[in-house]
């Protein structure tokens, strides 16, 4: 392996990992995201040659088929574990504690994860990794068109589950804005 390979791997993970982990946090638990950006990181050493110069798009969309093989991954032992222990009796969920439910953060974490996975992942393309219409188009694979319209629908999905949450007096009302105004670009 020639050393400038080497020195663009370790500029490229110097550059983009805090990123990358960011992405993936967003997404996963902290032990699940950590392995997601190792399996990225990876397949970023194997296909170099094709990571372009401005490299955080690719490697965003490789951590998003990587997520989504993981949760694949998770959904088929999960299922393997229902079958298993389908003889015993289910463990009851516990609800959420109400005073985490303080503030718009709170809020809109509920909202979001009402959501459907797709419509969550371009609401946070946009609002938390701070890509433009087009860099997210290209990380789930779609034309700018058709992202502009996902996040339409996305954003309008959010805004009635803030509005649910908030009428249901599950948490307040606020927060809406920053979703709704960013990344139009």
């Amino acid at each position: 392996m020639g050393d400038g390979r080497r020195e663009r791997f370790e500029a490229l993970f110097a550059a983009s990992y805090q990123k990358v982990l960011v992405y993936a946090l967003r997404r996963a638990p902290r032990d699940q995201a950590e392995d997601v950006v190792a399996e990225t990181f990876t397949i970023a050493w194997r296909r170099l040659d094709v990571v372009p110069d401005d490299p955080i798009v690719w490697l965003y969309a490789t951590a998003r088929r990587v997520l989504a093989n993981t949760r694949r991954a998770t959904r088929r032992r999960d299922q393997l574990l229902q079958r298993l222990s389908a003889g015993l009796p289910p463990v009851p969920l516990q609800e959420p504690d109400p005073s985490d439910r303080v503030n718009e953060t709170v809020l809109m974490r509920q909202a979001l994860e009402r959501l459907g996975v797709n419509d969550r992942e371009v609401l946070m393309l946009i609002a938390w990794e701070g890509l433009t219409n087009a860099q997210a188009a290209s990380v789930i694979g779609v034309s700018s068109q058709v992202f502009a319209l996902r996040l339409h629908r996305a954003r309008r999905r959010l805004t009635e589950q803030v509005a649910h949450l908030s009428e249901s007096g599950e948490g307040r009302g606020e927060g809406v804005d920053e979703l709704q105004e960013g990344g139009e670009g």
